[in-house]
């Protein structure tokens, strides 16, 4: 015949550690709480970090764009070109403004 083995032992075992954590979360709640908090607010200044420095990043990014276009019209103010000061679709209108060759373009007369 075969012998039957108990197994009923590690019911009351899992019981007992259950209602002993349960026992130390309620005596530990502020604690827990408190680090849970501390945690968090690390994170949110951490994020809070990154997000500033890609808007910072983004500024100097703009600011290197607008510095290297001021820069390329000041270098054609010095050569003389009109798009240095008008800009290069106002530059198109000044040559047109600008021409010699008027002859044969009605006009209006007073």
């Amino acid at each position: 015949m075969s012998r039957q083995q108990s197994q009923s032992g590690g019911g009351l075992i899992g019981l007992i550690g259950v209602l002993f954590l349960i026992g130390l979360i309620i005596k530990y709640i502020w604690w827990i709480l408190a680090a849970i908090g501390l945690v968090l607010t690390f994170w949110i200044i951490a994020a809070c970090v990154r997000h500033y420095q890609s808007v910072e990043a983004a500024r100097q990014r703009r600011a290197a764009e607008i510095a290297a276009r001021a820069d390329q019209q000041h270098r054609w103010v010095l050569d003389g070109d009109h798009r240095g000061i008008y800009g290069e679709d106002g530059a198109e209108l000044m040559r047109y403004l600008g021409r010699d060759d008027w002859v044969g373009v009605p006009r209006w007369s007073r």
